[in-house]
């Protein structure tokens, strides 16, 4: 009886452990294209939350209409950022369960309102 009590508990405090870093990983997303957005240096590296082994990538799109050429990013453009984290499981019998590990990631679209000199 008690095997499958502490399966469901370590099962749901690494339930917890896994919406946190998602959670994360979404914030620190949103985060970098804010800064890209205008063109801050400091978006071009992962915030202090974000769990280890996070990597964050950028890029640009050029909106039909905003009178930029292909390639040429300015502002009106889209900047986005993508954070990908890879969750390796603590529990070692709900790891063996779910897979070993699980792949987190988010992506958060903004418009460039200054000129991009970092990003694009």
């Amino acid at each position: 009886m008690l095997l499958p009590l502490l399966l469901i508990l370590f099962g749901i405090l690494e339930f917890g452990v896994v919406m946190f870093d998602k959670i994360t990983v979404v914030q620190d997303a949103r985060e970098a294209a804010r800064l890209a957005a205008v063109n801050d240096a400091n978006g071009l590296t992962l915030l202090s939350d974000a769990p280890d082994g996070s990597s964050l990538s950028f890029t640009c799109a050029t909106v039909a209409g905003s009178g930029n050429a292909a390639g040429a990013y300015n502002v009106g453009d889209k900047v986005v950022a993508h954070v990908t984290y890879t969750h390796d499981f603590i529990v070692p019998l709900i790891g063996d369960i779910v897979g070993g590990s699980l792949n987190l990631s988010s992506n958060a679209t903004m418009r460039l309102e200054a000129e991009p000199t970092h990003f694009c």
